[in-house]
């Protein structure tokens, strides 16, 4: 597993939230998905996942106050395993965020063919009329897949619901060997007490070069 560069930028990461006494929000999720779909494209059937993240912010001097994510995520599908470690960099301006930050996906198991692939990516968000846009350019530094750059642009409504929130979405991605699907979401978020949530979530996506699908599921989520 070529981990290294991740968990050394997981590492300074965290190393730079604790020695800049940040106040750091630490949370764990499980769930189950009916297919695995990642980026338009069909992977497995039944998706078990589980994942725990650090994130918080703080002022590294003359950048001022920057926000800083790190985590892993664990899958298990029909036929392989996947194993996610991840870091993030971010700095708020007035009118937008921009980040930037970088991926290493392992796989294993009886799917465990396809190499590690290690992907940094940037982005920029901003809020308009209430809506969050987001755009990423990520880069794949593997030769396990058919492409080099791929790109997203996102939208996402969040409606309150009173002590519950339905979040929107809408998703459409681009990779530079000219594939292109586009994703619709809705997911509800549900408290059951301060540390805790439950998510019912359903997606379809459309693709001229992609098979159509559809598919939902449901997560927990513990914050402390």
């Amino acid at each position: 597993m070529k981990a290294n560069p991740i968990l050394a930028l997981t590492g300074v990461s965290l190393f730079l939230l604790t020695s800049s006494q940040a106040e750091i929000e630490t949370s764990f999720s499980a769930g189950y998905t009916s297919d695995y779909v990642y980026r338009g494209g069909f992977i497995a059937n039944d998706l078990f996942d589980f994942g725990i993240e650090a994130a918080g912010s703080g002022d590294l001097g003359g950048l001022g106050e920057i926000g800083l994510t790190a985590g892993v995520w664990y899958a298990s599908f029909e036929g392989g395993n996947e194993l996610d470690i991840y870091a993030e960099v971010s700095k708020e301006f007035e009118a937008f965020t921009v980040a930037g930050g970088i991926t290493n996906y392992s796989y294993f198991g009886d799917g465990g063919g396809t190499g590690d692939d290690i992907e940094p990516y940037v982005s920029v968000g901003v809020e308009m009329a209430g809506i969050s846009v987001g755009l990423a350019a990520y880069h794949d530094s593997s030769d396990s897949y058919g492409y080099e750059f791929y790109w997203e642009l996102s939208a996402t409504y969040e409606m309150d619901l009173g002590s519950t929130t339905l979040e929107l979405s809408a998703t459409y991605g681009y990779f530079d060997n000219e594939v292109e699907y586009v994703a619709l979401s809705a997911g509800l978020d549900i408290p059951v007490s301060e540390s805790i949530s439950i998510s019912p979530h359903f997606t379809t996506t459309f693709s001229g070069d992609l098979e159509d699908e559809t598919f939902g599921g449901v997560g927990v989520g513990f914050s402390f």
